[in-house]
């Protein structure tokens, strides 16, 4: 509503204000009637996830899984990854070959949902079009109902959130998800090495901060943070939010914006809990400049490797705290002396399938179910956003956290 009201003033004053203003009205229309339809979709999800939950009970898998340990454990994929399927083939042959990328390999993936009763494991990626008229018609009592997800919460199809006593485990980027998949870790290193002679890594870089970003219209306001930040350091913004773009690769942009700038801003679309991409980790990796992260959990971070702008009373304050750095390369060059302490851990994006392996494998492995995925996947996620006039973050509603469906965006 906000960015409606600013094109509004500006429409006012705009030569064909006129014309303008009836653009406006239409379009402001148009989004409500979609904002409805939307509104509608849910209901109608809603009602089915309701009729689901109270015919659960009375449609059990006829065929028993075959537990016996030489069975590889089954896993389906019932869902698409966003838009394309499991490439169960690739997975068969790479993780759980033997000898495979995986500890254990007693298991196999598939696509097939005539293997339904069959499969010890079903997983629903929460954007590869999960839908309620779409749901298993039979389930398992052994089976373990997957969710699989890297998105943040306002990324995660809404309906996921009503889908209460069907999942028993997560995949997610959130530390307390029974599985990991993140998009990375870290871990101290075996030995600390003991430079003869530090590096320097400013060479006589000048104040300035780079960003890449893709998504325009962030749920923390990122963008207004960073409108303020450039009033006071210059910030080179690149990608589909200026008119500033990269043709070259990710990392080759990256390394070329490394050249000049000793900040990068890796804020991230979404201020959630545990929510950390890798925006930081490219840069990390890179290890010519430092992140400068939106941060609501340290310990997902490397000790001493970024700047957290949530640390500061302002993005002005910000700004002059990077003025001041960029003056004292001993201080610049204290935030990587991580590198003789730790390093960077970048799973596979498969990997996770190895530990779901090793879990299904496991028959120590306790019953569970999660009675309130709003609970656990929304609430307990506790996002928020900045808010310019206060220089500091609130709450997001969990009901504004949930309104999103991939379906249209």
């Amino acid at each position: 509503m906000s960015r409606y009201l600013a094109l509004f003033r500006f429409c006012r004053r705009s030569r064909f204000s006129c014309i303008c203003k009836y653009f406006l009205a239409f379009t402001f229309l148009l989004c409500t009637f979609i904002y409805c339809v939307l509104k509608i979709k849910l209901s109608i999800d809603y009602h089915y996830a309701q009729v689901f939950y109270q015919s659960q009970r009375s449609q059990i898998c006829q065929n028993s899984i075959n537990s016996t340990r030489e069975k590889p454990k089954l896993i389906l994929f019932w869902t698409k990854i966003f838009t394309n399927p499991i490439d169960a083939n690739y997975i068969n042959n790479y993780l759980f070959a033997s000898p495979g990328r995986c500890d254990i390999n007693r298991c196999k993936v598939t696509n097939n949902r005539q293997e339904l009763c069959a499969s010890d494991a079903v997983v629903f990626h929460a954007r590869g079009g999960i839908k309620m008229n779409d749901m298993p018609q039979e389930r398992s009592l052994h089976q373990r109902y997957i969710l699989l997800t890297k998105e943040p919460p306002y990324k995660t199809t809404a309906i996921v959130g009503h889908l209460n006593y069907f999942f028993n485990w997560t995949a997610t980027y959130r530390t307390d998800s029974d599985i990991a998949y993140r998009y990375f870790r870290w871990r101290r290193k075996d030995e600390v090495v003991t430079e003869a002679s530090p590096q320097s890594y400013l060479n006589n870089r000048q104040v300035r901060a780079a960003s890449m970003i893709s998504n325009c219209y962030s749920q923390n306001n990122r963008e207004h943070y960073i409108k303020r930040l450039s009033s006071v350091i210059p910030v080179t913004r690149i990608g589909h939010c200026s008119w500033n773009k990269c043709h070259k690769s990710y990392y080759e942009c990256l390394n070329e914006l490394a050249d000049t700038h000793p900040f990068f801003l890796a804020f991230e679309n979404s201020l959630c809990r545990d929510y950390v991409t890798e925006k930081y980790a490219n840069v990390i990796k890179n290890r010519r400049m430092i992140p400068i992260v939106f941060s609501k959990d340290f310990d997902l971070y490397i000790p001493n490797s970024f700047i957290d702008a949530n640390q500061f009373s302002s993005p002005e304050n910000l700004g002059r705290f990077l003025i001041e750095l960029v003056k004292n390369s001993t201080l610049y060059d204290s935030y990587f002396k991580w590198t003789n302490k730790y390093e960077l851990v970048v799973p596979d994006e498969n990997d996770y399938l190895c530990e779901l392996c090793k879990k299904l494998n496991d028959p120590k492995e306790p019953n569970k179910v999660y009675d309130s995925m709003k609970k656990w996947l929304y609430d307990d996620a506790t996002c928020q956003r900045w808010i310019s006039k206060l220089n500091r973050t609130i709450n997001v509603s969990v009901d504004e956290t949930m309104d999103y469906e991939d379906s249209l965006f």
